[in-house]
């Protein structure tokens, strides 16, 4: 088998409408209600500020839950060239910025789940249900539909201005409903 058509399997491959969730919200989804219920949230925004509070948060969930897949996916791609030293292969660009915009998707809307429910279990539970309900909807009821699946989301070809607008406005919901709840404790 081909390096690129390896790669191309392990970003794109049906293993990911569960993986790529689960794997999305473990860095930091559920932080900020952590946070919150700890009461550590209280000196940070007294000290910094309620606006800044919110931006660190929310910069914090989109690095660390990138960061944390682009590790991932360079070291794949490691073992593959320590396992395959002689082939080449076409690195698939546009197939792991939808990865990385499709995982900070997950994080904010793990991290909206959270602390709606008040439960950091819903930071892990409600995307992964979220893609696997997309997913079976997309190849069930809706064929016709070419973006609906999380798994059509990772090919690249044409979903990046999607996953730009789908992840600016995740984004906007997750500081609003964050806003409501530091206005709530603190």
């Amino acid at each position: 088998m081909n390096i690129t058509d390896l790669l191309i399997k392990a970003l794109e491959g049906r293993g990911s409408a569960l993986s790529l969730p689960l794997l999305s919200a473990l860095p930091c989804a559920g932080n900020a209600l952590r946070e919150l219920s700890s009461g550590a949230t209280r000196p940070a925004v007294f000290r910094s500020g309620r606006t800044a509070y919110i931006v660190g948060k929310v910069t914090a969930v989109l690095f660390v839950t990138i960061l944390a897949q682009a590790v991932g996916v360079i070291l794949f791609c490691v073992l593959l060239l320590v396992f395959c030293p002689l082939e080449t292969f076409a690195f698939p660009v546009a197939m792991i910025k939808a990865r990385l915009l499709s995982t900070a998707i997950f994080a904010f809307i793990g991290g909206i789940g959270a602390l709606i429910a008040k439960d950091t279990v819903c930071a892990y539970a409600i995307p992964t249900a979220m893609c696997f309900a997309l997913t079976m909807l997309a190849s069930r009821f809706f064929t016709d539909v070419k973006y609906l699946s999380p798994l059509s989301w990772l090919s690249g070809e044409g979903a990046i201005p999607l996953l730009c607008m789908l992840l600016a406005g995740i984004t906007a919901l997750y500081i609003a409903v964050l806003s409501i709840e530091v206005r709530r404790y603190v």
